[in-house]
């Protein structure tokens, strides 16, 4: 593995394990995942204090600039995801939208619609 993949897994396991104790996401957090995520980490920030963050039942949803895709653990339904992240062309492991959807779980702060 290399020296800079070696690096962004320690890095995202610290932001994760900073995530987990705090109950709330602070600036020093939301520094944390911009330095980590750079603009996917911005995005992802976004669409959580705009409360795009959705869960149907188990189900998992974060709604973008123009569509609404399906989060399941780190694998996501937007381009991004398919285009970047599965064929390791981007330099972090998941898209905003996957990535707001793990701040919000850890956090346990989404917005829920029953099904």
């Amino acid at each position: 593995m290399s020296v800079v993949l070696e690096t962004f897994k320690r890095r995202k396991e610290e932001l994760f394990r900073q995530l987990k104790q705090s109950a709330v996401l602070t600036p020093e957090l939301e520094r944390a995942i911009t330095d980590v995520y750079g603009g996917r980490g911005k995005r992802a920030l976004e669409a959580v204090k705009c409360q795009r963050v959705v869960k149907k039942g188990q189900r998992w949803f974060v709604r973008g600039k123009t569509d609404e895709y399906e989060v399941v653990r780190d694998f996501c339904t937007c381009r991004d995801y398919v285009m970047n992240i599965a064929t390791e062309k981007a330099d972090v492991d998941m898209c905003y939208h996957a990535l707001a959807k793990n701040i919000c779980e850890i956090l346990n702060s989404y917005y829920v619609l029953e099904p």
